[in-house]
């Protein structure tokens, strides 16, 4: 999550790209303790009724977590399932691009 918050969170927050962190399942105390260590500054949130899960499933063999990219119009533009900052770079470059709906 530091990588995320340094290459997505950090250089974009003037562009009202927003980044969340969702976990579910976990203990809040344990959260708080992780982002304190990390430094994460985005925000975290707890999912109390597993929709993150149902909505975005993992399938079989993959791991969590996963990095959702949603447009500005709200569709999800990406799913995937490691966090690779070129690429999310550059769809988020394009999806600045865009004309609000």
């Amino acid at each position: 999550m530091p990588d995320l918050d340094a290459a997505i969170h950090l250089p974009y927050a003037d562009d009202d790209v927003l980044v969340y962190g969702v976990y579910s399942g976990e203990d809040p105390a344990a959260i708080a303790d992780f982002k304190e260590q990390t430094g994460v500054t985005f925000p975290l949130l707890q999912d109390t009724g597993s929709f993150s899960t149902l909505a975005f499933p993992a399938g079989v063999g993959f791991p969590y977590p996963r990095d959702v990219i949603i447009g500005k119009d709200l569709s999800i533009r990406s799913i995937r399932n490691s966090f690779n900052p070129e690429e999310s770079d550059a769809l988020i470059v394009e999806l600045l691009a865009e004309a609000y709906p």
